[in-house]
């Protein structure tokens, strides 16, 4: 069923009118009362094929298994405090690119910092330039509520999407316009679920525009909204938006599923290189894999029944209807990442994890199918060893939007406690669950290779 088209909105920069929303077209609001854990609990136990890590990695041009040897996903679950490294890393002599230098970014390091209106961190962190002022971020799970002295107040509540339009014609933090709904008064996700779609809510995590329209993809997740022991992964979504350029209330949201098999999601990475639409993503047993359709065929109406896939066979790797002896991409695996092209230097880049690992990865390739490089560790987490109790990054991303000049990389990444979100409404953690910036500079590496 199509939902009404004047939802409640709520701006985090200030009042805005209310227009209610139809009531089953939002699901209830989650109160973190009631709520241990969010969205990582439930990626790690109800859908842990989403971060379950693969420590040990695939060699360069070995085509079976990219998790040979995979370590578990308790690792890492002693105390916090992990020994840092004694030196800074450098890529191998034999790279395509030079690492010259990593920090924490100067200018974007508070960008998605606590807000005294509201919003209280989230992951994800997807930025998409809608316009050449205006970007939009995405994000999951999201704390809503008050501040104490700099610190989350217990009893906030918890809601599965909101979104922010960053004016990049201003400067960190006050660029940014946080956006939520509302039901019955209380904070509610910005992307309800819609009827047609699997689950019962949606965890938006990756998206694209086309030709004026905004296309997001998203975890569609059954459950009680109110308790994680009862989340199950059960499925994807298309959602398409035909005015991102209007005010958020006003958004038209229509969502449509992407039939996939079991375990499968194509909204890893997306890249659009006329005359497709390249999808990174996970297949079963898990590898990561490279799907394609036409921008006109998805702009179109086509879904999933227009991918091809890059798929070995007998006469080498080749674009197929089947998602069937899919050719490895990139490695850690994981699901939420971005795939960038360089043109000075004619590469792609990814920047890669592992959740419990505190390493950041680059890897790279001419082209869009590979082969990737070898994942270099470019940078070690700190927040691993920060603190007295184990935590856990993800949600690495690029956000070229943001460089300034040629070679400079925006990363963010995001933090949590994988064992209890208690630790989140304390002093010691009131600045995990937000996201982390760090500004890269990368050179191509004028050696021997």
């Amino acid at each position: 069923m199509k939902c009404p088209s004047a939802p409640a909105l709520t701006w985090a920069g200030r009042a805005q009118p209310s227009h209610r929303l139809h009531p089953e077209c939002e699901p209830e609001v989650i109160s973190m009362r009631s709520h241990r854990w969010g969205r990582i609990a439930a990626l790690l136990w109800v859908i842990p094929a989403l971060l379950i890590p693969s420590r040990t990695l695939l060699a360069q041009g070995a085509g079976k298994g990219q998790e040979k040897g995979a370590a578990s996903a308790h690792a890492n679950r002693g105390p916090g405090h992990l020994p840092m490294p004694e030196k800074p890393f450098v890529l191998p002599e034999d790279h395509a690119l030079r690492l010259v230098s990593i920090t924490v970014d100067p200018t974007y390091k508070n960008l998605l910092g606590l807000r005294t209106n509201g919003w209280l961190g989230s992951d994800a962190g997807e930025s998409i330039v809608l316009s050449d002022k205006k970007s939009l971020w995405l994000f999951g799970d999201t704390f809503i509520g008050p501040l104490s002295n700099g610190v989350r107040v217990a009893g906030a509540r918890m809601i599965n999407s909101t979104i922010a339009l960053q004016d990049r014609t201003k400067a960190p933090p006050d660029c940014m316009s946080f956006y939520w709904k509302e039901k019955d008064g209380q904070p509610a996700s910005f992307f309800p679920h819609q009827a047609g779609t699997p689950g019962e809510f949606y965890w938006v995590t990756k998206g694209i525009m086309l030709r004026g329209e905004l296309y997001l993809f998203a975890f569609c997740i059954s459950g009680d909204t109110r308790s994680f022991a009862t989340w199950r992964e059960a499925g994807s979504a298309l959602l398409r938006i035909p005015n991102p350029l209007d005010p958020p209330a006003q958004w038209v949201q229509k969502a449509y599923p992407l039939q996939l098999p079991a375990g499968d999601s194509f909204h890893s990475a997306l890249v659009v290189k006329e005359p497709y639409v390249y999808l990174y993503g996970i297949v079963q047993p898990r590898q990561t894999a490279l799907a394609r359709v036409r921008v006109d065929e998805m702009v179109n109406g086509k879904l999933t029944e227009a991918y091809e896939y890059w798929a070995s066979g007998p006469e080498g790797p080749h674009w197929d209807k089947e998602a069937k002896h899919c050719v490895p991409q990139f490695l850690p695996i994981n699901t939420e990442c971005t795939v960038h092209y360089e043109p000075a230097w004619h590469l792609y880049t990814c920047f890669t994890y592992d959740a419990f690992s505190p390493e950041v990865y680059l890897t790279t390739a001419r082209e869009l199918t590979g082969p990737w490089s070898q994942p270099a560790p470019i940078y070690w987490v700190p927040e691993h060893h920060f603190f007295s109790f184990p935590i856990i990054s993800y949600a690495v991303r690029q956000h070229p939007e943001l460089s300034t000049k040629p070679g400079e990389i925006i990363l963010s990444y995001a933090t949590n406690v994988p064992e209890s979100m208690a630790e989140l409404f304390t002093e010691e953690g009131k600045n995990l669950y937000v996201h982390k910036f760090l500004r890269v500079q990368l050179d191509l590496n004028q050696g021997p290779n």
